[in-house]
C-alpha cells in the first residue's frame, strides 16, 4: 500500500508534468492568447515533447534503466539533451522580449539543470524534488501563501522518490537544497527579497 501511494505522488509530482501545467495555466492567466500561445508551444513543443520522447524510447529500447533515469550514469547523456533545448528556449525569450518574469524563470531552470548536471558527477540528485522546490518559489512570486503550499506539497514527493529506491535520503536532501538556492536566487533576481 505504501509503494503505491509512494508511486502515485511520484508521478503526480513529476517535473514532466507539474512544470509544463504550471507554465500553461500562468500563460494563460497573465498573457493574452497571442503571446500565451507562442510561449507555451515554444517552452512544451522544444523542451517538454522532445525530452519526453526521448526518455520513452531510451527507457523502451533498454539505455535507460527507467522513464525518470534513476543511474546516474545514464543520466549524463539527458543532460546533455535537456541543456541545449533549454538554453535555445531561453534565448528566445529573451530575443523576443518576453515578460521579466518568464525570461528569469527558464534562466534560472537552465541554471538548476546545470548545477543538477556538475552535482551528478559525484551524485544522483533528485529532480523530481529540485523541481518541485523550485516551482514553489516560482508560485511565490505570484502568490506567497500558495508557494509555500507547494513547497509542503514537495516534501511527500521526496518521500515517495526514497520509498520506491528511486533516491535515498541523501540525494533527496541534495535535491532539495538545489532547489531551494535556485528558487531564493530567482525570486531575489525578480526582487521579492
Amino acid at each position: 500500500m505504501k509503494k503505491k501511494i509512494a508511486q502515485l505522488v511520484s508521478v503526480a509530482g513529476h517535473p514532466l508534468l507539474t512544470i509544463p501545467l504550471y507554465a500553461a495555466f500562468v500563460l494563460f492567466t497573465f498573457e493574452d492568447v497571442k503571446t500565451a500561445s507562442f510561449n507555451s508551444a515554444l517552452i512544451i513543443g522544444c523542451i517538454f515533447i522532445p525530452l519526453i520522447l526521448r526518455l520513452y524510447l531510451k527507457s523502451r529500447n533498454g539505455s535507460y534503466t527507467n522513464f525518470d533515469v534513476s543511474d546516474r550514469k545514464q543520466r549524463k547523456s539527458m543532460f546533455f539533451f535537456i541543456i541545449p533545448l533549454l538554453s535555445i528556449v531561453t534565448a528566445v525569450v529573451f530575443l523576443t522580449g518576453q515578460s521579466r518574469n518568464l525570461c528569469l524563470s527558464l534562466l534560472f531552470a537552465l541554471i538548476l539543470v546545470v548545477i543538477s548536471q556538475l552535482v551528478n558527477l559525484y551524485i544522483k540528485s533528485s529532480m523530481h524534488v529540485s523541481f518541485n522546490f523550485y516551482l514553489s518559489f516560482l508560485v511565490m512570486t505570484l502568490n506567497y501563501r500558495v508557494g509555500i503550499i507547494v513547497l509542503l506539497i514537495s516534501v511527500p514527493i521526496a518521500w515517495s522518490r526514497i520509498v520506491l529506491g528511486r533516491h535515498t535520503l541523501k540525494e533527496v536532501m541534495f535535491g532539495g537544497a538545489i532547489g531551494l538556492t535556485v528558487g531564493l536566487c530567482m525570486i531575489y533576481a525578480e526582487g521579492y527579497l
